[in-house]
């Protein structure tokens, strides 16, 4: 039967991919690894595939003894070749927490997931070579990971030794132990599921797993520890990083006919917006309809996260130049506005996000850190924080307020550079942290006391303001015609949601007020749509008005602030100084996004009205008064303006 099996596999790879095994002699020995497509092997031998997903540990001995006895172009011989596995069927791809361990033990499993923790590549003993100290004969005993078991007796003068493991007679290979957390727990921030698993070879290492990014791991499902409940684990047999990029994702025929809807039909979507845009649509359709309601500073708010989840283009200059197009919000708000419903609904429909709530997470919960503990027997573990799990998406931290001083000194820097440097046993390295912030706080006291400064209300150091692009207070509404209207808002929503859940009829009022503009998954692919495009200049007059905005802006900063720049020390001690080229950046920023969340090639004259709208929104709730803003009117650049934006649409 083994031979049986051997000479199948052999005829499969001397048929099907013998370029593949003609490379890898050409490689080999410095590269180990044949890579085989289970879903091209099943339409070969459905039996064969079959029997390597449920006893993976004896059939890929099989599959190893015909890769040796496959036939070569080349005087070599492939003696320590690994085949490894990759897409498998949708029956055995799974994440973390998401299926019986008891049904699946001994099995190959694809597990989806985030990497939570990894250690340092080390070096693991395979095969022990012990030596008797008595006759020096040597006995070889090979080890799983996390194993250890000296010989009981020596097989030369059978007795109890005393042994010691020849180093020079035993076998190692690198090692890497990592923890792999289920991709919606860690976006959504709720209790996480996740499993332990062993990487050997030229797989500890993977750059896949040095980034801490999200991917795919192939391995066998075992139980490991003593007791009636062992722990599952998974000994990994192939490794890929998960996903496409944005610019690699592909769409069906549905979600192009979408796109060219919104694109060039927006109007056609039941949307209460008279002429409505494209991003019109996306922001009816952003948000429950409690909280993006009617009021204008409100509509300003769900446009800022529209915009921030198509954020703007990221890119590398010729002269060396790091172009950051991920947008950072901070919304800080009384308690009840509705800002944590806004930001747990932009990290469940965002691409790619991570989750936290500043109460409950240090600064290296949110940056990274390396600990010495348990999980890397004595040595060093890597634990990403929101940032870099983040990376190429948007982390989201509820409670910015509660995270404390040193957290939010560490956000600065990674804010700053989007990479997170870290020093682990003497050695230095990054992690990439591209990312847009979504930042939710609550003043000072729980609430806004009336006139105070958003930075005296705040509490959150100046250097790391200065870092969003957009801050917009969420102030509770003291307007009795729009506290009316929220609240039956509100009333209605529960009533259809509460008839939808228990079978009751809707009316057309009821399905208005809980059916989606879109559904979760066709907003997710116009996001993915929106962040392939890389929008310029229309003409010179874009680039003309954002020079002449930025200019008024600048050149009308009040005295007051001009003063507080510096102390006798050199330091500066006053209000945010926002009226700098990192606001002329958020402005860049804005407006591109505007014309991604368009579906637009170009970024028009409209787009640069949005951005110095939402900008100029900014700098008004940071105490720094609008200047030449047709859509916000003028102000007197001396003293803060009070005045009510509900002018904007």
């Amino acid at each position: 039967m083994s031979d049986e099996l051997s000479d199948r596999v052999a005829q499969y790879l001397r048929w099907q991919v013998s370029d593949k095994v003609a490379l890898l002699a050409q490689r080999y020995p410095d590269d180990t690894s044949l890579t085989l497509d289970w879903t091209d092997l099943a339409r070969w031998d459905p039996t064969l595939a079959e029997d390597i997903l449920d006893a993976p540990d004896s059939m890929l001995e099989y599959v190893e003894r015909g890769i040796r006895d496959t036939p070569l172009p080349v005087d070599t011989s492939l003696g320590q070749a690994t085949p490894r596995f990759e897409n498998l069927p949708e029956s055995h791809t799974t994440a973390p927490g998401e299926f019986s361990p008891s049904d699946r033990r001994g099995q190959l499993l694809a597990l989806e997931g985030q990497v939570a923790k990894r250690t340092q590549v080390q070096p693991r003993l395979v095969e022990a070579a012990f030596e008797c100290q008595r006759c020096g004969t040597l006995t070889r005993i090979p080890f799983e990971p996390g194993q250890f078991i000296e010989p009981f007796e020596c097989v030369g003068c059978e007795t109890k030794g005393p042994f010691r493991i020849n180093p020079d007679q035993s076998r190692y290979e690198d090692y890497q132990k990592l923890l792999l957390e289920n991709p919606s727990s860690a976006a959504l921030g709720g209790d996480t599921s996740d499993i332990i698993a062993h990487l050997q070879g030229d797989l500890a290492g993977h750059g896949a797993i040095a980034n801490c990014q999200d991917v795919v791991l192939v391995g066998e499902l075992q139980f490991r520890g003593g007791g009636p409940i062992p722990e599952p684990q998974v000994v990994v047999n192939s490794v890929q990083a998960a996903g496409q990029t944005y610019q690699d994702a592909e769409f069906t025929a549905d979600q192009r006919d979408l796109f060219e809807r919104l694109r060039e039909r927006p109007e056609s979507f039941d949307v209460d917006i008279e002429d409505p845009s494209t991003a019109d649509v996306l922001m009816a359709a952003a948000a429950p309809k409690f909280v993006s309601g009617s009021h204008p500073r409100d509509r300003q708010v769900v446009r800022g996260l529209v915009l921030q989840l198509v954020s703007a283009s990221t890119f590398d200059g010729p002269d060396g130049s790091h172009y950051r197009g991920d947008v950072h919000v901070l919304l800080p708000g009384d308690p009840g506005t509705g800002k944590s419903v806004l930001a747990k609904w932009a990290a469940a429909v965002a691409p790619r996000s991570a989750f936290a709530s500043g109460e409950r997470v240090s600064g290296p919960g949110l940056t990274a850190a390396a600990v010495k503990d348990d999980f890397s027997d004595g040595g060093f573990s890597i634990e990403p924080g929101v940032l870099v799990r983040a990376h190429e998406g948007i982390a989201v931290v509820d409670e910015l307020d509660k995270a404390g001083e040193d957290t939010i000194e560490k956000m600065h820097s990674a804010l700053a550079d989007q990479i997170l440097p870290l020093s682990l046993g003497g050695q230095s390295m990054t992690l990439p942290a591209e990312c847009g912030l979504l930042g939710v706080c609550n003043p000072l006291g729980g609430h806004f006391a009336g006139d105070e400064s958003l930075v005296d209300a705040l509490g959150i150091n100046s250097p790391l303001l200065s870092r969003f692009d957009l801050i917009m207070q969420m102030r509770s509404k003291q307007d009795r015609e729009h506290v009316r209207e929220l609240a039956e808002s509100m009333i209605r929503t529960w009533s259809a949601s509460l008839k939808d859940a228990t079978g009751q009829a809707l009316d057309t009022a009821d399905a208005d007020a809980i059916d989606p503009v879109l559904s979760m998954d066709q907003y997710r692919a116009v996001l993915l749509r929106a962040r392939q495009l890389h929008p310029t200049p229309a003409n010179d007059r874009v680039i003309e008005a954002l020079a002449a905005w930025f200019e008024e802006q600048k050149m009308a900063l009040p005295e007051r602030y001009r003063d507080a720049l510096a102390d006798a020390d050199g330091q500066y001690h006053g209000p945010p100084v926002p009226v700098t080229a990192r606001k002329l950046g958020a402005a860049r920023r804005v407006a591109q996004a505007a014309a991604r969340a368009n579906l637009r090639e170009e970024i028009t004259m409209a787009d640069v009205e949005v951005a110095k709208e939402l900008v100029s929104r900014s700098l008004a709730d940071l105490d720094i008064p609008i200047v030449h803003n047709a859509g916000l009117g003028g102000g007197d650049v001396n003293r803060r303006e009070p005045a009510d934006l509900s002018g904007v649409s």
